[in-house]
């Protein structure tokens, strides 16, 4: 990963605003995307020479995050960087509102459905399918170790919608009272979705009861062929134990790879695609690019 000082800058702050990009670890995608767009249109106003370092140091700062590298690699190839990011975040809200649309459509009435972590794509699917009518509960995993599945539960305790909370390793207990489980996507790649560490286990868990799994994925979080994130760094070991243990070493990650077989379906804003049908058109779009 490349090191970029603050000496190096034009931009007062510039250094600063990247490595809390980097750090952050409680917003989605669509967030981070949004304050990437903010940073390299303010880049492309006061220093248009630094804008191709900017959106290199942006896309290494979050590699797993789809919409953020999608969005480096517009600004790289676009002579008009601030159009080009104002047309990608409004081209990224369309889509992840067909996306839940099309998603509420899955919930089913009178049925308990289950997520993982937190992604604002699934909270308004969720919010969409009760303003149609539908009554439902969710059961949420904690998502540790920042449990952002205690916050998605509270978001739908707030909208209305009875949620439960459950131990991540109770996943498989918890799954068969479930008709239905939706979870977000970081990015997809054409063998592979990245999502919080924990949603392998919930694909998984969910073929072997039958329980349908599909994720949200618009086309933003679609990775360009051949790009594969890097292996994903430890994050900080004091989240799972907070003292040091003698010969004990605590390995702290967040995302795991899920194969894209696992899945009953990816909700895009062109519809619900198999995986096959998701990777032919990955396939297909590399083609093209190529």
């Amino acid at each position: 990963m490349a090191n970029f000082q603050i000496s190096e800058w034009r931009l007062d702050g510039i250094q600063s605003e990247i490595d809390q990009i980097r750090k952050e670890r409680a917003s989605g995608a669509r967030k981070l995307a949004v304050r990437a767009a903010t940073l390299l249109i303010r880049c492309a106003e006061d220093a248009a020479e630094e804008v191709p370092r900017l959106a290199r140091a942006l896309m290494a700062a979050q590699p797993s995050m789809g919409p953020v590298f999608n969005l480096g690699w517009r600004a790289l190839s676009s002579p008009d960087v601030a159009a080009a990011c104002t047309g990608f975040l409004e081209s990224m809200e369309r889509n992840t509102a067909r996306v839940t649309e099309l998603a509420a459509d899955l919930v089913d009435d009178g049925v308990p459905a289950m997520t993982h972590s937190f992604s604002s794509t699934v909270l308004a699917a969720f919010r969409e399918a009760s303003r149609r009518g539908k009554r439902f509960s969710v059961i949420c995993p904690e998502s540790r170790p920042i449990c952002e599945g205690v916050a998605m539960a509270a978001s739908l305790g707030m909208a209305g919608i009875d949620a439960s909370v459950i131990a991540d390793a109770a996943v498989y207990r918890a799954l068969p009272e479930a008709g239905l489980a939706l979870v977000g996507a970081d990015a997809v790649s054409t063998v592979s979705l990245f999502n919080k560490t924990g949603t392998a286990q919930l694909a998984l868990a969910a073929g072997e009861f039958g329980v349908r799994v599909y994720a949200l994925c618009p086309s933003d979080r679609f990775l360009p062929r051949p790009y594969e994130p890097p292996p994903e760094e430890p994050k900080d070991p004091r989240e799972l134990l907070e003292r040091e243990l003698p010969h004990v070493t605590a390995v702290n990650y967040y995302f795991d790879a899920t194969p894209l077989g696992y899945f009953s379906g990816f909700v895009t804003e062109d519809g619900i695609l198999t995986p096959a049908e998701l990777r032919d058109r990955l396939l297909g779009q590399a083609a093209a690019a190529g």
